[in-house]
């Protein structure tokens, strides 16, 4: 009896090995594709620059689902291929969305490795430390390059400074108005 032939490619399917190398913990995972290794391997070294929020540059999957990273590699294919793999621990992104309820700021922006120094234009730029991403996944030679720097419950102090300032921004916008 022949095995039925899987309708994915076989990097779909190493891509979700990558993925899922950490399974069992709680993480939120994201993907974004890049045009060339030397962007991606920059990208794991100095982190995801982004703009407003961290969805606008890369997609959220489960992760879990051949059908869905199949479909995001399709649609994201001229963009490039290396995937880059982003995991963040839930508890992290569900502690920030608490704190910053009620205003118009996303748990990215906290997490970013500087604020800037203007935070009411419309188009604004963060950076995602390096240590949320697991690595970058190369379609052409099939190959998941692992970041040695990876931590997805990277907690550095600066997140919280960034907190207070994003509260502090919202409570003087709402004082003006």
């Amino acid at each position: 009896m022949k095995n039925k032939p899987s309708r994915f490619s076989e990097d779909i399917h190493l891509l979700y090995n990558f993925i899922n190398m950490n399974a069992g913990e709680d993480l939120s995972t994201f993907i974004h594709c890049t045009p060339s290794e030397k962007s991606a391997k920059l990208i794991m070294e100095e982190g995801l620059i982004f703009e407003n929020y961290l969805t606008h540059t890369s997609d959220y999957v489960s992760g879990t689902d051949l059908v869905e990273l199949n479909y995001f590699r399709l649609i994201r294919r001229s963009y490039g291929d290396y995937t880059i793999v982003i995991q963040i621990d839930d508890k992290l992104i569900q502690y920030l969305n608490r704190k910053i309820r009620n205003t118009p700021f996303h748990f990215s922006e906290v997490l970013s490795k500087r604020l800037p120094d203007n935070l009411n234009k419309e188009s604004t730029l963060y950076q995602l430390p390096e240590q949320f991403i697991l690595g970058y996944f190369d379609h052409i030679h099939n190959r998941g390059i692992k970041n040695p720097r990876f931590d997805p419950y990277y907690h550095p102090s600066f997140f919280e400074k960034n907190l207070q300032k994003l509260l502090n921004y919202h409570t003087n916008q709402n004082s003006h108005e």
